[in-house]
Parts: C-alpha cells; sequence; structure tokens
C-alpha cells in the first residue's frame, strides 16, 4: 500500500498558522516514509520551503481562479504522477475548493480528507457583520439579512465538504457535535478530532524569565481584538513598572494600534512585526490572548512549552482542551471583560512563586500536542479509510 500524501492550501509557503502546522506535519510524514508533495495558489515567501521543508517534499503551483479546466486537469495530473493515497484539504472552505478537488480526484483511488480549522459556527464575515449589528453601523435590517445569508452560505459549504470527502476533521472533540448541528447532521461518523502539534521544539532546559507579557499574532480587529490586550495593560502599567508588553506581529490594524497606545499614554509598549517568536517566548512571563474566535490557537502551545503562562479570553472550546483554568493558565469567561483579564493579571504579576508554579505546569502539559502523538492520530485515520 503506498503512502502518499498531497497537502492543498491556498497560500504556501507562507508566514500563518495553518502553514506551520503543514509544514510539521509534511516533514513528520516525510520522516515516516511517506511521500509527501504540497499544493497551493499562491507561494508568497518561497524561501521558507527552502528553510523549512524536507527536500525530499515536492511543491506545486495551481492557479487563480479555483475551479477551472486548467486547475482540475493539472490537480489531476499531480495526483495521478504523485500516486496519492491521501489528499489533506487545509482550505476546506469556499465549496469551489471542494469542488476543485472532487472534480480532479473522480475516478481515482485517492481519499479526500477535509480540514477545517476554526470553530465551525464563525468566521471573519460573520464577525464583521456582527459588529456592525452590535455598534448599529449601516442598516440594521439589510445586516440582518446579510448575516442570515452568510450564516447559511457556510453551514451549507461546510455540509458540502463533509458529503463529498472522505472524511472531515476539526480541531478539538468539543466541536464535533457543534459541527454535526451547524452541517444539519444528527450524527457524524466521519468526523475526526484531530488537534494542531507543537510546532516549536525547545531544547533549552533552563532560562530566566523577564517581567514581560506577550502578545503573539496578526494586528486586526475582527478576529484578534488585540485592543483589548493593550487597553488591559494600559489599566495596570503603573502599578508594575518594573513590567512590559510586546506585540509580536504585524497586520492591518498595526496603525490604528498604534495610535490607540499614543493617545491613550500607554507606556512601556513595543511592536516587533512579523519575526519568529521563540526569543519571546523563552524571556516572557505571560501570554495574553483575546480573540473574538479561534479554531485553536497555536500560539497557546507554542508559548506554554517555554513554559509563558496564558490568560486566553474562552471564545472557542478548544481552549479547554489545552487549558485548565488555575493549573497551567487562565481562561476567562464569555462575554469579554476587561476587568477579568486584569485581575488575572494581577494574580500572576503579584506571585512570582504562583507564576512559576503554572509556568512548569504550562509546560508539563503538553505530551498530547507533540508532533508523534498528532501523527499517530493521523494514521489511525489514514487506516480507516483502508
Amino acid at each position: 500500500m503506498s503512502k502518499n500524501i498531497l497537502f492543498l492550501l491556498g497560500s504556501y509557503p507562507s508566514y500563518g498558522g495553518v502553514e506551520k502546522v503543514t509544514t510539521i506535519l509534511a516533514n513528520e510524514f516525510d520522516k515516516r516514509g511517506y511521500k509527501v508533495s504540497i499544493v497551493s495558489f499562491e507561494q508568497p515567501n518561497p524561501e521558507l520551503g527552502d528553510m523549512e521543508l524536507a527536500p525530499t517534499i515536492s511543491l506545486y503551483k495551481l492557479s487563480y481562479p479555483v475551479c477551472t479546466r486548467k486547475n482540475i486537469d493539472a490537480l489531476r495530473r499531480i495526483i495521478e504522477a504523485d500516486q496519492v493515497q491521501y489528499l489533506i484539504n487545509q482550505w476546506c472552505v469556499p465549496f469551489y475548493v471542494v469542488r476543485l478537488i472532487k472534480k480532479a480526484t473522480k475516478g481515482i483511488d485517492c481519499k479526500t480528507i477535509a480540514v477545517h480549522h476554526n470553530l465551525p459556527t464563525v468566521n471573519a464575515r460573520i464577525k464583521e457583520i456582527e459588529f456592525r449589528l452590535e455598534n448599529g453601523s449601516g442598516n440594521i435590517f439589510v445586516n440582518k439579512i446579510q448575516l442570515w445569508g452568510v450564516q447559511l452560505f457556510s453551514r451549507l459549504s461546510l455540509r458540502y465538504a463533509y458529503d463529498v470527502s472522505d472524511a472531515f476533521v476539526v480541531l478539538s472533540h468539543l466541536f464535533i457535535s457543534i459541527t454535526n448541528g451547524h452541517i444539519f447532521k444528527s450524527k457524524g461518523s466521519r468526523i475526526w478530532a484531530i488537534s494542531n502539534p507543537l510546532t516549536i521544539e525547545n531544547s533549552m532546559n533552563v532560562w530566566t524569565k523577564q517581567k514581560e507579557i506577550i502578545y503573539v499574532g496578526r494586528i486586526e480587529y475582527n478576529q484578534k481584538r488585540v485592543f483589548r490586550v493593550v487597553d488591559a495593560w494600559k489599566e495596570v502599567q503603573n502599578h508594575y513598572p518594573d513590567w512590559c508588553l510586546t506585540i509580536v506581529g504585524d497586520g492591518p490594524d498595526r496603525g490604528l494600534l498604534k495610535k490607540r497606545i499614543e493617545d491613550r499614554g500607554i507606556d512601556r509598549v513595543v511592536i516587533t512585526g512579523f519575526t519568529n517568536p521563540q526569543i519571546y517566548y523563552e524571556r516572557a512571563s505571560v501570554l495574553l490572548l483575546t480573540s473574538e474566535f479561534e479554531g485553536f490557537g497555536l500560539v497557546i502551545i507554542e508559548g506554554m512549552s517555554y513554559g509563558v503562562v496564558p490568560i486566553v479570553y474562552g471564545s472557542y472550546p478548544s481552549v479547554y482542551d489545552i487549558i485548565e483554568s488555575g493549573m497551567n493558565g487562565f481562561v476567562t469567561d464569555v462575554p469579554y471583560t476587561q476587568s477579568e483579564t486584569v485581575k488575572y493579571l494581577r494574580v500572576l504579576m503579584d506571585n512570582p512563586v504562583l507564576l512559576e508554579k503554572m509556568s512548569q505546569n504550562a509546560k508539563e502539559s503538553l505530551c498530547r500536542f507533540s508532533a508523534d502523538a498528532v501523527v499517530k492520530q493521523w494514521e489511525d485515520l489514514f487506516k480507516s479509510l483502508q
């Protein structure tokens, strides 16, 4: 039986959580004797492929628009030439990606696996419209109709991906029942829960933590709500003059965030831009994540592997797979309140002994997210499809 895998993404090689996870999985499968290839529609950062991918992994490129005869034929040729046994669709929605895969694999013995990397009930477009409704911007009736239409289209797109794929993967077992309801299924025998793997190897045994809080990720409002991070920091900054905040990342709202920091007189904040976060994980004590929605929150386990204690807004169920609140981090309640975030910041900043203990707990709680453990789950899925 061949052991050949093809990953499909929209953009790769590039910076991003799904892209990083794909690199880790591709390399791990390659080590285990699989023939691995990756196909995408754009390749904005080819240097990442050169630096991070095993040289035996093949990269292919399709073109936009997605579902064209040219792409169908090209993808089919890749599948046949590489004798692909499992096609892992990392770009589960929109529906036309799934349609492309369906047409390209017609009549070929290639199992297709759709992976949804977010909470099934939420996406950026839905949150954008909900935000307009919350703030009374635009026509309320039009916004409500748009929200209904986008939600329905999202549900039907995911149902289509489920129906035409041999397996459907979500990032948490807590997502399975949510997905079933969302795609109008009473049962989901083809839904698997496989978490993302830890993507940073930490070989350090001893290091000194600094009095630093970090945020790692894109700077944008709709999903990440980084403004909440700096607002929480403003409330505590004067009480902890030896602490600082570092925003590790970049994004479309960097200018707005910088203006907010300046206008509100928020001190001791650095915005690094896009960079490798490893040195910040090594030295930081606390990670703040206040996203309005996430699929998994890869930066949480990355930070925890270096003993960074997370304080995370519990806006998505899979965070409870990672954090046992009060033991290896804190999860704040829904709806979001700044006071609760500040409360947990103060708890950690006021109690160095507790901070050190939770730091150790964070590191020790991650074995289930190791690359070995996650690849084993993928191999169990492959066996079920034979």
